[in-house]
């Protein structure tokens, strides 16, 4: 019987002859079926029970019942009858352009002449090949800047213009101002990462009470402060995987990697301008090969996991580990930046974003040809210099060097696609490019062509600086993306959620913004300001939505029970480096030396369980001057956690954070317990309280120097009953407060 389509059959049989040279199934038929029937028909998934990958299953057809193909007889094949059906719902492929009349015409041919395949033992598999259209490139995230004007009402800024819009349609007003001691705190605490000392919170309560004006002055005075960068450094350390040390088995030290850490603190500090932060990042010494700053930022690319393997390991399993050091960068390139899980395109066309595995092994080729290395922090005339130097026997001293990434030369690596993933199946050549879904009328080629025209070294392929290009490119490129993750990234940390929930994931499975035309004003705002991070701060924390209080309300919570409409300020607890920073400021023992390399803190034998690391942790280190420098600073070794932080969910920099966790479980009490980092820190308040001789004085100082404010009378009353009744209570007292919920969150 034949099946619906069978006029159209009809007619191709027909059709007067074709002649010419027999269908090459290799060179003409599998390319078709790959680009447009194997990623619903193939390995991955079979919609219908139909697979056309192989010949046995092509020949038996799907549920239908009906042969796909049948050999000689194109007219009966119920593969053609889809291909050319009249009917919407019928015709294959069910998305993006119907097969042209030279298509058509060229898989009748193939199947009249009897359908040759080669052999399956012999023919190389098919593959899909994900076509991405203009309706992909038509997903939220993806689509050009659009100019986009605050809603008209009485706001008290555009921010909240936006906001107060959505809630008014679903009958929600915001919450009352924040106190002016609570404001203070939290802004403290956002932009510096902590506390105002006790003379900090009386002189700007005072100014706020007597002037509102006078935030925005107390925001510019926290922005210009060197703490800012080593506050905000944290979160973008975070996204860049950074840590001290390789990971895996062998856990070897990287001494010299803390020049990155340096490099994003002193950028913040300067606000520099975020596409150029990001550029450097990518190839900053193609870009500026004179600056070691920008030699120091390619440090992102090199911040990830690796093994130390010994040169006499096997070829494949040196092979598996560059296979695996390429998808960590690639991969945290994707979600650090572009918010895009590209991971997902390793072993197959991402199930749910329009990214081709081919896309995937285009950016791994790039970063194939170099590697983390030992890269000099100097300009390349003085490097010169020192060579010649050292060639004619003089001795100029060690040149510093960073933990960085560096081509190996001008000529591009060999780079290979990988058949589902597998480092050994390298069946095809990669050329240079990027995600397609992000490039608009301007091709890889033409970003590559002009980084060569223009490059500043000979000793690099221009391949990054090229990707740097499109990265940061607003017309053609993945510039407007780029923006709006990081607008959202920086919502999040002060709002306590992004306007786009899933961080690191614009994707078609991530969740949509709550307030699309605010994140797209905000986009417009940055890029407008010269990719200003500090404008954004300023727009944020000014905002009437920004200093609501956090009281909750049952009616309000009732409509919008998560707080996704933004009526009151969400409570935020310190991460724990914000915590371990707090502690030694209100101990009065924050040593404030910025910058250099990472030191090692006191860590207890029970936490030093790892084995077979390559540069053992030290059991003998003691609490000193240098250990009570900000916790940015701190070593981080990969397998070895400090105690504390664990505790309080930092992450493990096994790869890209754009969101930590936040839990509430009894180790964290615990820690606060019995940690020796927070009993010295609580012996340090106690001596500090001492400097009051009345006892009632000493607790108003602990609860001012703790929480900014002074205590309640019965807080009073308890803790004097406390103090008088316990041995070694001032100490005991110091650490009880550190305990307390007022301590942990902010508001």
């Amino acid at each position: 019987m034949l099946h619906r389509a069978t006029p159209f059959l009809v007619a191709f049989a027909l059709s007067p002859p074709l002649f010419g040279a027999p269908v090459d199934y290799m060179h003409e038929v599998k390319p078709l079926l790959a680009g447009h029937c194997v990623k619903c028909h193939g390995p991955e998934k079979q919609k219908g029970g139909l697979r056309l990958d192989d010949r046995a299953s092509a020949l038996k057809g799907g549920e239908s019942g009906n042969a796909a193909i049948m050999p000689g007889h194109a007219a009966l094949s119920h593969l053609l009858g889809l291909v050319t059906s009249g009917d919407a719902e019928e015709r294959m492929p069910p998305k993006g352009d119907p097969l042209n009349a030279g298509q058509i015409e060229l898989l009748q041919r193939w199947i009249d002449e009897g359908a040759a395949w080669p052999d399956t033992e012999t023919a190389a598999p098919l593959r899909s090949e994900m076509i991405v259209t203009e309706a992909d490139r038509a997903h939220w995230a993806f689509r050009p800047l659009a100019t986009v004007a605050p809603p008209e009402g009485d706001a008290a800024t555009p921010i909240d213009a936006f906001i107060l819009h959505a809630m008014a349609a679903k009958g929600l007003a915001p919450s009352p101002p924040a106190d002016a001691r609570t404001l203070v705190r939290r802004v403290y605490f956002d932009l510096v990462g902590l506390p105002p000392s006790p003379g900090e919170l009386r002189r700007w309560t005072s100014a706020l009470e007597e002037s509102p004006d006078a935030f925005g002055t107390l925001v510019d005075d926290l922005l210009a402060n060197p703490r800012h960068g080593e506050r905000w450094a944290r979160h973008w350390l975070d996204v860049a995987r950074y840590a001290d040390s390789n990971g895996m088995e062998g856990d070897a030290d990287r001494p010299n990697a803390y020049h990155f850490r340096d490099f994003v603190i002193r950028s913040l500090n300067d606000d520099l301008p975020f596409n150029t932060f990001i550029r450097w990042q990518l190839a900053g010494d193609e870009i500026a090969p004179d600056h070691p700053e920008a030699i120091a930022a390619t440090g992102f690319l090199a911040a990830g996991v690796t093994a130390s393997l010994p040169d006499r390991l096997m070829e494949e399993e040196q092979l598996r580990n560059r296979a695996n050091e390429l998808d960590d960068i690639v991969s945290t390139t994707g979600q650090g930046l572009l918010a895009l899980t590209l991971a997902c395109a390793r072993c197959h066309d991402h199930k749910y974003d329009a990214i081709p595995s081919r896309d995937y092994y285009r950016l791994t080729r790039i970063f194939n040809s170099g590697d983390r290395t030992e890269v000099p922090l100097l300009p390349q005339a003085e490097i010169k210099a020192r060579r010649e130097a050292e060639s004619k026997g003089d001795k100029p001293g060690a040149m510093p060097t960073g933990f960085a990434f560096a081509d190996f030369g001008p000529e591009p690596r060999e780079s290979w696609f990988f058949e589902r993933g597998d480092f050994l199946a390298r069946n095809e050549k990669m050329d240079f490019g990027f995600l397609s879904v992000v490039l608009r009328d301007k091709s890889a080629d033409d970003y590559w062509r002009a980084a060569k025209e223009s490059k500043l070294r000979a000793d690099s392929t221009q391949q990054r600086r090229a990707l740097a290009d499109w990265m940061t490119d607003l017309d053609h490129g993945a510039g407007v993306l780029l923006a709006r993750v990081m607008v959202n990234r920086v919502w999040q940390h002060h709002f306590g959620e992004g306007l786009v929930r899933t961080v690191s994931d614009f994707g078609t499975r991530g969740d949509l913004p709550t307030h699309p035309e605010l994140l797209e004003w905000l986009t417009g705002e940055f890029i407008r300001s010269g990719w200003s991070l500090k404008h954004l701060h300023r727009l944020m924390v000014k905002s009437a939505t920004y200093r609501q209080s956090a009281a909750f309300d049952e009616a309000k919570a009732a409509l919008d029970p998560e707080n996704h409409l933004l009526w009151r300020r969400r409570p935020l607890r310190l991460e724990s480096e914000i915590l371990r920073d707090t502690l030694l400021s209100v101990a009065n023992t924050l040593n404030p030396a910025m910058f250099g390399p990472s030191f090692k803190p006191p860590i207890p034998d029970e936490a030093l369980q790892a084995r077979n690391i390559k540069d053992p942790y030290p059991k003998d280190l003691q609490d000193s001057p240098e250990t009570r420098k900000r916790t940015v600073y701190m070593f981080h070794k990969r397998v070895v956690q400090y105690p504390l932080m664990q505790a309080f969910d930092a992450p493990d920099a096994q790869q890209s954070c754009g969101r930590r966790m936040n839990t509430t479980v009894a180790p964290q009490a615990l820690a606060l317990l019995n940690d020796p980092f927070v009993r010295l820190r609580a012996e340090e308040l106690a001596k500090r309280l001492e400097s009051e001789s009345d006892p009632e004085a000493r607790i108003r100082l602990a609860f001012q120097v703790c929480f900014n404010r002074d205590p309640a009378p019965e807080e009073l009353a308890t803790a004097h009953t406390f103090l008088t009744e316990q041995k070694r209570s001032l100490p005991d007292f110091c650490q009880a407060l550190f305990g307390l919920n007022e301590f942990l969150y902010i508001d």
